[in-house]
C-alpha cells in the first residue's frame, strides 16, 4: 500500500460532493459571462399574486447589474424560469413547463423557515468552494420591498450575498458566534470581526440605549483593562468608505465587491485574515475572491471581462406538470431465475397500486431483444386506473438483453403522450444483466440527454451491467442496486425512492415508516410493532410479502393502539396471490400511538417476509418528518476508496435534532453489512451542527470476487428511540440585517416524541482498479484523523500565567474511533502558526496542569487541557492550533486558531445575553477577577506529509515572551497569498 497527503483526500471531497448536487439540483453553469438556466420555484402553498412574479423580475434585475459589478464585469443573469404552482391561473404562463421541478429548483419561494424568519438564506451543508442546495426567499421579502430595503438593504445586492453562497461555495464574513464578534490584532488593538477592515464604524453599549435608541459607545482600549462585553454592537457608519464585502454588509451603499487578497487591488476591499468569520474558518484563510476564482466559472481565467453587458434578464414563466414516469422493464431470458421477474412484478404492483400519488401519468415498456409498450402514457385518476396498468405488467421471459431498445421506446412513449415532448419525464430502469444487443446504452445516452429525459436504474443482482450508474448520473437520475440477498429490501426501497426523493415537498408523498425482511419458521409466528406519530396517519398501508417459492400466503393480524384488531376478514386487508402480497389499508387516519402486528408463517417450510409500512402526513397542511439520505458519491474510482453518507431528517424547514441515524451499507457476499452512524455534530464529515443533517466516512470497502463491478447499498433509518430528537429554532441569519431584532430567538427545543423513518440511501459501485486498504496491516492505514474543530478558549489566569483549551476530539480514520495523540502548538505570531505550524512551539503533557495529549478520547468528545506558559506580559496575545494524528502516524489537518489576550482587571459580573442575539453580542469570560477576550480563528492547512516511520513530538518552548516576540513578524499581506 502507498500514503498520500491529506490535500489528495480534501479534493476527493470536493469533486464527489460535484456529483451530490448536481444530481439533486437544477445545473447552472457561466457560459460566455451569462447564468442561462437558473430556476426560481413557487411553492404550491404560496397564495396566487401577480406581484410576486413581478417584485421576482425586478428584484433579480437588479441583482444581474450588481452581480456584475461585483465579479469585475464577468458575470451576469441572462435567462431566468419562474416555475408557478399548478394551481395558478394559466394566462401567467409564457411557456409550457418542461424539465422544470419544485423540488430541484436553485431559489424556492415559500413560508418562512423559523430559523431564519423572513431573511434569505441558502441551505449549504458542503465544504468551501462548493455549491449550496437553493436560495430561500419569502413572499414577505420579496413583495415587502419597503420593508425588505429598511432592514437588508438593496434586495438586488442581498440576492447577490446570497449568490455567493450557493455557486460558489463562500461562507459569511461577519461573527457567526458568541465568541467571534470581537479580536484583538498583533498590535494589541481590539477590532470589530468584518471583512474589509476599512469599513468603519462605533461599538456601541446597547445596555446604555434611552427610549430615542441613542446609546454610549463602547470602550476597546485593552490596556485600560475593559474589553467589549456581551451588549457590545459594532454598527457601521453610513455613508461608509468600505468597497467590501459582500459577505459582510452588503446594505452598505459603499459595498460593491468581494474581498481580495491582492495587495495591487483596492485596499478598501482587501481581505481581514485575522477576522475570525466562518469564510476564514472553513476556506483556509481564503478571500472570497480566492475561492470565486477556484470554480468553474471563473477557473484559469474562465468568462474573462466584458466591457458594457447588457445584464437585463430575459423571464419565461412557466407552471409545473404532473410526475411522469415510464416503467423500463427486463424480461430477458436471465430474469426467469431467483424469481427475479415475480419479484420485479411485485415491486412494481406496490408501485403502481401505491406509491404513485393520485394525478401521476405512467408507461409500462418491456425489453429483451427488442422492445414493446405494454402501456401508453396513462394518468392514475382512481383506482380502477391502478388495477388496470398493474394487469399490463409483463409475466413471461423472453429473449436477449437489448437495454437501449427498452430506453428508446420509453422515450418514444413520452413523446407520443397528450404532452408530446419526453423532456423531465423519467425512466425507471430495471435490468439484471450485461447488454448484449445493439443499441447499447452509450448508442441512446446522447439522444436521453439531449431530449432531457431523466433515467433511474435499478441493477438487479451482481450481474447487471456496469454502465448502469454512468447512465443515471449523465441523465440526472438516481442510481440503485439489489443484491438479492435474504435481508435486502432494496428493491422496492428503490422503487419508492424514485418518487419520494422528488416530491418531498408535497404532502401527498408518503414516508417509509418500517423497511425490512424477516425468515419465519414454518409453524411459527413473528411479532413486531410500529409507530404512527403525531405528523403522519393519512392513507396508511401495511405491506407483508411473502416467499414465491411457497404457496401458502402467510397470515396477519395487526392490533391499533385500542386494541382492536385487523385481520384476513377486514375490509382493510386485501391478498394479491399473483404478486405474493398481502395489503391493509387503514381507513381514515391511523390513530396515533404503538401499532402491533403478528405474521403466523402456516407452511411446514419457513418462509422470509418482507415489512414494509407507509404512511402520509396527518393532514394536507401539515408537513410530516422526513428523512432522505444520499452518498457522496455514487461511483468511486480513487485508491483506497471512501465516502461520505449524508442524511436529513426534518419537519419542514424545522430541522429534526438529537435523532438517532443509522445508515446500514449492505457489501458484496460474502462480506456482512456494516452499521454506520451519522452524526449531526459539526465534527468530521458534518460541517454544520444542528442543522438536521446528519453525516459520517464509510471506509469499510473490501476486496470481493463479483460479477462486473462491486457494489454496495444503503439503507438509512431514523428514529427517537433514545427520547432526545426535538425541534427547536436555532438563531441563524443570512444576509446580514442592519436591524438585529430581525434575528430569530432561540428557543428551548419542543420534544417530537418517539417516531421512526426509513429511506433507501442510494448505492456506491466501485471501479475495478481501485486498491483496497488491508486492515489486518496496520501499516497500510492511510486514512488520517479529521480535522480537530471547537478549538476555544474557556479560561485564563494572569497570576498562574495558564491557559485552558476545549476542544472536540476526532477519530483514528477521519471521525471514526480514536485518535494516538495530539500535536498542540502556540504562538505569539499569527502569520507563522498559520503558514508555519511544523515551526511554532510544540506542547507536551509536561506544559500542562490538566489534561494530556497523549490519550485522546473518542471521537465527538470534548477533550480539555490547561497549558502552563511560561511569561506573561501587557496585553500579550497567544495564538493555539492543534493536529491529531493516528497510531500509524498520519496527521491531520491543523484545526482552527484560538487566540487569548489576557488583560489584568477588577471582576465584573457579566449579565446575561438576550436568547437569539448570541451569534451576534460578543461574551466575556470571567475568571479569577481577569477579563479574557477569546476567539476562535478559522485555519485549514494541508500538512498530512508521506510518512515512512513514525514522527516523534519534540517539546520546543521559548524562555521568555521577549524571545518570541523578537521572532521575526509576518505580514499579513504574506498571510493572505499563503497557500494554506
Amino acid at each position: 500500500m502507498y500514503r498520500c497527503n491529506m490535500h489528495s483526500y480534501t479534493t476527493q471531497f470536493l469533486l464527489v460532493s460535484i456529483v451530490l448536487v448536481s444530481a439533486n439540483r437544477n445545473p447552472v453553469h457561466l457560459v460566455d459571462n451569462t447564468y442561462t438556466t437558473l430556476l426560481i420555484a413557487i411553492n404550491q402553498n404560496v397564495t396566487e399574486d401577480q406581484r410576486l412574479i413581478d417584485s421576482i423580475q425586478e428584484i433579480f434585475t437588479s441583482a444581474s447589474g450588481h452581480l456584475y459589478q461585483s465579479t469585475k464585469q464577468r458575470a451576469a443573469f441572462n435567462n431566468i424560469t419562474i416555475l408557478i404552482p399548478k394551481t395558478w391561473s394559466d394566462d401567467m404562463t409564457t411557456e409550457k413547463a418542461t424539465t422544470e421541478k419544485y423540488d430541484i429548483a436553485n431559489v424556492v419561494v415559500d413560508e418562512a423557515n423559523p430559523n431564519y424568519g423572513d431573511a434569505p438564506y441558502v441551505k449549504q451543508h458542503q465544504p468551501c468552494g462548493e455549491k449550496g442546495e437553493y436560495l430561500h426567499l419569502t413572499p414577505t421579502f420579496i413583495v415587502e420591498r419597503e420593508w425588505s430595503e429598511k432592514n437588508y438593504g438593496d434586495s438586488g445586492k442581498v440576492i447577490v450575498h446570497e449568490w455567493g453562497h450557493l455557486q460558489w461555495g463562500l461562507f459569511e464574513e461577519y461573527a457567526t458566534s458568541i465568541n467571534s464578534t470581537y479580536y484583538v490584532d498583533p498590535k494589541g488593538v481590539v477590532e470589530a470581526t468584518r471583512c474589509s477592515l476599512a469599513v468603519t464604524g462605533t461599538s456601541y453599549d446597547f445596555n446604555t440605549c434611552d427610549r430615542s435608541g441613542n446609546c454610549k459607545p463602547c470602550n476597546t482600549d485593552p490596556e485600560s483593562g475593559v474589553l467589549p462585553y456581551p451588549y457590545c454592537v459594532f454598527i457601521p457608519d453610513e455613508p461608509n468608505q468600505g468597497t467590501a464585502s459582500y459577505l459582510y454588509a452588503n446594505y452598505l451603499d459603499s459595498v460593491v465587491n468581494f474581498c481580495h487578497s491582492d495587495p495591487e487591488g483596492d485596499p478598501n476591499s482587501l481581505h481581514n485574515v485575522l477576522a475570525p468569520t466562518d469564510q476564514n474558518t472553513l476556506c483556509s484563510y481564503k478571500s472570497a475572491w480566492d475561492v470565486m476564482e477556484l470554480s468553474a466559472d471563473f477557473y484559469n481565467n474562465n468568462n474573462p471581462p466584458v466591457d458594457a453587458m447588457d445584464t437585463t434578464p430575459v423571464f419565461k414563466i412557466v407552471k409545473e406538470n404532473e410526475f411522469r414516469t415510464v416503467l423500463v422493464m427486463d424480461v430477458s431470458g436471465s430474469m426467469s431465475s431467483n424469481n427475479r421477474l415475480n419479484l420485479q412484478y411485485q415491486a412494481a404492483s406496490k408501485y403502481i397500486g401505491n406509491t404513485l400519488p393520485l394525478y401521476t401519468w405512467v408507461g409500462i415498456v418491456e425489453f429483451g431483444t427488442s422492445a414493446t409498450t405494454l402501456a401508453n402514457l396513462t394518468q392514475i385518476v382512481d383506482e380502477e386506473t391502478r388495477e388496470h396498468l398493474t394487469s399490463l405488467l409483463p409475466i413471461r421471459t423472453t429473449g436477449s438483453t437489448c437495454v437501449g431498445c427498452g430506453l428508446e421506446m420509453g422515450v418514444e412513449v413520452l413523446e407520443d403522450s397528450i404532452f408530446g415532448y419526453a423532456a423531465g419525464g423519467i425512466l425507471f430502469l430495471t435490468t439484471d444483466g450485461e447488454e448484449n444487443q445493439y443499441p447499447y446504452i452509450g448508442d441512446v445516452t446522447p439522444e436521453l440527454v439531449a431530449k432531457e429525459v431523466i433515467v433511474d436504474t435499478l441493477a438487479f443482482s451482481d450481474s447487471a451491467d456496469p454502465k448502469l450508474v454512468g447512465l443515471s448520473d449523465e441523465t440526472g437520475g438516481r442510481a440503485c442496486w439489489y443484491s438479492e440477498g435474504d435481508d435486502s429490501t432494496a428493491l422496492h426501497d428503490c422503487f419508492t425512492a424514485s418518487v419520494t426523493e422528488r416530491t418531498s415537498s408535497s404532502t401527498e408523498t408518503p414516508v417509509q415508516l418500517s423497511s425490512y425482511k424477516t425468515s419465519i419458521a414454518g409453524g411459527a409466528s413473528y411479532t413486531d410493532t410500529v409507530y404512527i406519530d403525531s405528523t403522519i396517519g393519512r392513507e396508511t398501508v401495511f405491506y407483508f410479502f411473502w416467499d414465491f417459492s411457497s404457496t401458502v400466503a402467510v397470515d396477519v393480524v395487526i392490533t391499533r393502539p385500542d386494541g382492536v384488531t385487523i385481520n384476513s376478514t377486514d375490509p382493510q386487508y386485501t391478498v394479491d396471490d399473483t404478486s405474493r402480497s398481502i395489503y391493509v389499508k387503514i381507513n381514515g387516519i391511523a390513530e396515533e400511538g404503538t401499532w402491533a402486528y403478528e405474521i403466523y408463517n402456516p407452511s411446514t417450510s419457513s418462509q422470509v417476509v418482507e415489512v414494509s409500512v407507509d404512511s402520509k402526513s396527518v393532514d394536507s397542511s401539515t408537513q410530516p418528518i422526513r428523512l432522505s439520505s444520499t452518498p457522496s458519491t455514487d461511483y468511486v474510482t480513487d485508491s483506497p476508496p471512501m465516502a461520505i453518507i449524508y442524511a436529513e431528517v426534518n419537519q419542514g424547514y424545522s430541522p429534526v435534532l438529537d435523532a438517532k441515524v443509522i445508515a446500514t451499507v449492505e457489501r458484496p457476499s460474502p462480506h456482512s453489512p456494516v452499521d454506520v452512524q451519522l452524526f449531526d455534530s459539526g465534527t468530521g464529515a458534518d460541517l454544520t451542527k444542528d442543522d438536521g443533517i446528519y453525516s459520517g466516512y464509510f471506509v469499510d470497502f473490501v476486496e470481493a470476487t463479483c460479477v462486473t463491478e462491486c457494489r454496495y447499498n444503503i439503507q438509512v433509518k431514523a428514529d427517537d428511540s433514545d427520547q432526545t430528537a426535538e425541534i427547536r429554532t436555532i438563531s441563524r441569519t443570512g444576509a446580514m440585517p442592519r436591524n438585529y431584532t430581525l434575528i430569530p430567538r432561540k428557543d428551548k427545543g419542543v420534544p417530537i416524541g418517539f417516531f421512526s423513518r426509513v429511506v433507501q440511501g442510494g448505492m456506491i459501485q466501485v471501479n475495478n482498479a481501485v486498491e483496497y486498504v488491508n486492515w489486518t496491516d496496520p501499516t497500510s492505514d492511510v486514512f488520517p484523523p479529521s480535522r480537530v474543530t471547537g478549538l476555544v478558549v474557556t479560561s485564563t489566569s494572569y497570576d498562574n500565567v495558564t491557559v485552558t483549551l476545549q476542544w472536540t476530539a476526532t477519530g483514528d480514520d477521519f471521525d471514526i474511533g480514536t485518535a494516538s495523540l495530539y500535536d498542540l502548538r502556540y504562538d505569539t505570531n499569527f502569520g507563522r502558526l498559520a503558514n508555519s505550524f511544523d515551526d511554532c512551539y510544540q506542547l507536551s503533557n509536561d506544559n500542562l496542569t490538566a489534561g494530556t495529549l497523549t490519550a485522546p478520547k473518542e471521537s465527538r468528545e470534548t477533550e480539555t487541557v490547561t497549558v502552563q506558559l511560561s511569561s506573561s506580559g501587557p496585553g500579550l496575545t497567544y495564538y493555539f492550533s492543534i493536529r491529531a494524528i493516528d497510531e500509524a502516524g498520519n496527521k491531520g489537518e491543523s484545526s482552527s486558531i484560538a487566540q487569548a489576550t489576557i488583560v489584568a482587571a477588577p471582576s465584573v459580573i457579566n449579565e446575561p445575553v438576550e436568547e437569539g442575539l448570541e451569534g451576534w453580542l460578543m461574551a466575556l469570560i470571567i475568571v479569577g477577577g481577569v477579563i479574557v477576550c477569546v476567539s476562535t480563528i478559522g485555519v485549514s492547512i494541508w500538512m498530512c506529509k508521506c510518512l515512512t516511520t513514525r514522527e516523534t513530538i519534540s517539546k520546543v518552548e521559548p524562555s521568555t515572551a521577549s524571545e518570541m516576540e523578537n521572532r521575526p513578524q509576518e505580514s499579513i499581506a504574506t498571510v493572505a497569498h499563503s497557500t494554506l
